[in-house]
């Protein structure tokens, strides 16, 4: 009857279980490329008029949603105030407004409000299209990133 042993496993499992920890990095690597491919196309798709609405598109990282196993990226645009930079206006931009025509000069605010119409400026959505043309895309980018740092990881781990 042959006899066996086997050696080293106790540090083969060690490896693998610090294989966990060294995988964070490349998890939330892969989500930002994902992020970031998404943020480019809503950035394509804002509208152009002044650029100031596409100059305040950002993507953020959001450390409360996220865990070691999963990380959670926003892409809005900088709200600001009227008065300050940003596109306060993005959210009628992406669903639509009532715009009333300012009061004319001389004329009081009752006959005002009795003449002018308010009118409905159509949507010209740029978030929710650029989501539906590219989820596919950024789930294959992420996937190819993440198979990508798990095998530098690996790598590393082998040495």
């Amino acid at each position: 009857m042959a006899k066996s042993s086997v050696t080293g496993q106790d540090e083969a499992i060690a490896k693998l279980l610090s294989l966990a920890d060294k995988l964070t990095d490349p998890i939330r690597s892969a989500a930002n490329t994902g992020a970031t491919v998404m943020k480019e196309e809503v950035i394509a798709r804002a509208p152009r008029d002044k650029g100031i609405l596409q100059e305040n598109i950002y993507q953020k990282h959001v450390d409360e949603l996220s865990s070691d196993d999963r990380h959670v990226y926003y892409i809005s645009w900088r709200k600001g105030r009227k008065t300050s930079d940003g596109a306060y206006y993005g959210v009628w931009v992406e669903y639509g407004h009532w715009y009333v025509p300012p009061k004319v000069k001389g004329t009081t605010w009752k006959a005002h409000r009795a003449n002018a119409k308010a009118i409905f400026v159509a949507a010209h959505p740029f978030i929710r299209p650029a989501y539906e043309a590219k989820k596919e895309e950024v789930l294959r980018v992420m996937q190819e990133k993440l198979a990508e740092n798990t095998s530098k990881a690996i790598k590393e781990l082998s040495r």
